[in-house]
This record gives C-alpha cells, structure tokens and sequence, in this order.
C-alpha cells in the first residue's frame, strides 16, 4: 500500500506529465486515443502509457523497451527517474528537458519551473546557458 506521501508524489507527478503533454511537441499525449499516460498504484507503482494504454512496470532492466511502452531510451529513463521519485522522494532528473525534441525555450522552462514546485528537481538550470546555445547554433 502507498504512503500518503508517496501518493501526493504521484499526484504531482501526473501533474507534471499533464503539462508535458499540453506543451510544444506534446510528450505524453496520444492524440489517436485523446489519452495523456500517467502513474497509478495498483498493488505496486504502475506508469500507464498513453498510447498503448498498458500498465508498465516502471523499473530499469537490461535491454529493450518494456512490454506496452511506447515511447523511446530517453522517455524511459525519465519515467524510471519519475517512479524513483514517487517512491523514495529522492530528486530526478530532467536531463533532456531542453531547447531540444521540438520543446521551446518557454516551454521547457514551464516545465522545469513545475518539476522544482513539487521538488522533483532542485533547480530549473540548464546544463548551460540558453546564450551559450544560440552562439553554437
């Protein structure tokens, strides 16, 4: 059974997906079946996918994706950051959550500004600056 505290986590976490998948390129948002995917508790921790609709066991193993994921390495990485988050409480990461993967600069700081409101992350910091990256591009 889940704590209250690990089931407020969730919540904010479904929160976060919620505006992932409303923001430029719409991660997590399934529009064929007008579904954002999203974590449950079953009996234990279950990340529901949006397009696919599965129950997927959200814990890293060896190579693949898992059965009824449908999304690519770096979405599951997130998902499993997300699912420690929820059950531990330890800080994630939002590695990727840059001006990259059609995501705008506004957008991503939406983003990360909302993973550091529920303390999933510690700061919304880029790994470097948006300066920094429109000398380089």
């Amino acid at each position: 059974m889940a704590s209250a505290e690990q089931l407020k986590r969730m919540n904010d976490i479904n929160d976060l997906i919620k505006l992932i998948a409303s923001i430029d390129r719409c991660t997590f948002f399934c529009k064929s079946m007008n579904r954002i995917a999203y974590f449950r508790f079953k009996k234990k921790l279950f990340f529901v996918d949006d397009y696919t609709g599965a129950d997927v066991y959200p814990y890293e193993m060896g190579y693949g994706s898992p059965n009824g994921f449908s999304h690519g390495g770096n979405m599951w990485q997130l998902v499993n950051s997300f699912r420690k988050f929820i059950i531990t409480g330890k800080c994630g990461e939002l590695r990727d959550y840059k001006e990259i993967w059609a995501y705008s600069y506004g957008g991503c700081m939406k983003i990360r500004h909302k993973a550091k409101e529920i303390g999933f992350i510690e700061n919304i910091d880029y790994p470097y600056s948006f300066d920094e990256w429109m000398e380089t591009n």
